[in-house]
């Protein structure tokens, strides 16, 4: 089995659900009806940022993990495969909660329409709601990192290293790619320069050292 190809398999699905978390939370999530009058005639229109705020930070934090693990070690691919898996037990939760109380999700939303800050008032002003496919969307988003975060976490030692193309290699490596000079003998060293200075000296006696 080619191991190599999750880490590219890892590193999509993590990018892409991410992308759709931060999707979702931008997105209309329910219509309310409600007592008083309201700009748009399918009803108070409740987006993912109001019902639930924090999953714009992990959808954020979604692509900083997707990030690291491109350039982290074993033992960081590992921490951050947990991590990914706790991401989306918390987007699941999150979006879970919202979806199953939209009067609760939207209070921030009513209580600036209404100026009252009692949940059970608010929903007396609530007469239905519908919820659009983003909360279910949103959730099978984080349903599926946690499935991800555990591939990282038992794959992660079989993704394979880096290029090692330029790591530097000891002098006494044999891919140098040099050959070393030929290195003479002290002996022979010591005959050279003497027979240099005894050439030396002849041409100071004017005798011509090239003749025996």
């Amino acid at each position: 089995m080619n191991y190599r190809k999750f880490k590219s398999y890892s590193l999509f699905a993590a990018f892409v659900l991410s992308a759709v978390i931060l999707i979702g939370w931008s997105q209309t999530w329910f219509f309310l009806e409600v007592t008083f009058p309201t700009e748009n005639s399918e009803g108070l229109a409740v987006s993912g940022q109001i019902a639930a705020p924090g999953l714009s930070a992990f959808g954020l934090a979604g692509f900083a993990i997707t990030a690291a693990l491109a350039l982290s070690s074993v033992v960081i691919r590992r921490i951050l495969g947990v991590l990914l898996f706790g991401l989306g037990v918390a987007v699941v939760l999150m979006s879970i909660s919202a979806w199953s109380d939209p009067v609760l999700a939207a209070a921030s939303q009513l209580t600036a329409l209404s100026a009252i800050s009692d949940i059970e008032t608010l929903r007396t002003f609530v007469i239905s709601s519908s919820a659009t496919v983003w909360p279910g969307i949103t959730a099978v988003a984080g349903i599926l990192l946690v499935p991800a975060g555990i591939i990282i976490v038992f794959t992660a030692g079989k993704w394979g290293t880096g290029s090692r193309k330029f790591d530097r290699v000891g002098p006494s490596g044999s891919d140098s790619g040099q050959a070393k000079p030929p290195q003479r003998a002290p002996d022979e060293n010591k005959d050279v320069s003497s027979v240099n200075i005894d050439a030396w000296d002849s041409l100071s006696h004017g005798t011509d050292p090239t003749i025996n």
